[in-house]
């Protein structure tokens, strides 16, 4: 497996510092514009820009070796890049976000106990409060697990990412979504269309479901619900427990656990035939809401990208 992780991001926003204030109020570690989870700090950057938009990706891979091997994959596909400071960087021809790939160590976030749970025939918590009941303080999230963009240009661009060494994992309609994977999760990068490059979503690990739903909870207590996207649901396009919300700039987030784990690429069989009317959640919400499709500042965003493409 020659990449492993899905380092971390930039974003750009215009107000860089109400993503400051949001990502202390939700327990990441860190701040001014660098943010993690206490066992990956740094993976989330935030920059000031004109429209909100994804700048940079960064993806971890094993030896110098790999780094050629992405190098010459782009490259057959006419992408250009360079070495710098240990790494392989290239300006997403098609998007214009950056993408840096660079050797380094594979790691996991430490784990924490699991909840003890009472289920039929398995009475494990006896005499004793549930934990969620009793613990002090929310669990945090724990790290920058996937990121989701819109292109405008999908079938071409998810050869790129497959050349740089993504697999992929699961395929809607064609091809005009994929879910590709840097990592033994099911997907770091679903790439989808859009109007024009931006930046449809990304999402935060946490420990289990109690976890989602607590701090999910809390977050819109917070902010009188009208921050709500979707959710709480379970994918059935890898598996794992949602809940979506949108941060003060703009941009959806997706609290999520237990997402499905491939580490034998071999076992995995790619399906390309998901119903599209009936591939979203499992249980909750039967349908993806338009605002996945057409965010409230899409207009906004046209206009910004467009305004720099015009130099």
């Amino acid at each position: 497996m020659a990449l492993h992780t899905l380092l971390g991001m930039e974003i750009g926003v215009p107000e860089p510092e109400g993503l400051d204030a949001f990502y202390a109020e939700i327990g990441l570690s860190g701040g001014k514009g660098a943010w993690g989870g206490e066992d990956w700090p740094g993976q989330i950057r935030v920059v000031e820009a004109p429209y909100r938009q994804l700048m940079s990706m960064r993806i971890a891979c094993e030896t110098e070796e790999d780094l050629a091997s992405a190098e010459s994959g782009i490259s057959e596909l006419g992408v250009a890049s360079r070495r710098a400071d240990g790494g392989l960087e290239f300006e997403d021809p098609i998007n214009g976000w950056r993408v840096r790939v660079e050797p380094a160590e594979k790691g996991d976030v430490a784990p924490q106990p699991e909840r003890v749970r009472n289920r039929p025939g398995v009475r494990a918590r006896t005499d004793a409060r549930a934990e969620l009941i009793v613990e002090q303080n929310p669990r945090p999230p724990r790290r920058l697990g996937h990121i989701v963009v819109g292109s405008p240009k999908p079938l071409e661009t998810t050869p790129i990412y497959r050349a740089l060494g993504f697999r992929v994992s699961d395929v809607v309609g064609g091809g005009i979504a994929t879910f590709m994977r840097c990592s033994p999760d099911h997907h770091n990068l679903l790439i989808a269309p859009g109007r024009v490059p931006y930046l449809n979503h990304y999402a935060l690990e946490h420990d289990d479901f109690d976890s989602v739903a607590r701090a999910a909870t809390l977050y819109l207590r917070n902010h009188e619900d009208d921050r709500q996207v979707a959710g709480p649901g379970r994918h059935q396009i890898g598996g794992n427990e949602f809940w979506y919300m949108l941060d003060p700039s703009g941009n959806i987030f997706e609290f999520f656990s237990d997402m499905d784990r491939i580490e034998d690429d071999e076992s995995w069989k790619p399906r390309d035939d998901w119903d599209l009317e009936d591939s979203w959640s499992l249980w909750g919400e039967k349908r993806q809401p338009e605002i996945f499709f057409n965010p409230p500042d899409m207009d906004a965003i046209v206009a910004g990208y467009e305004k720099a493409q015009a130099g």
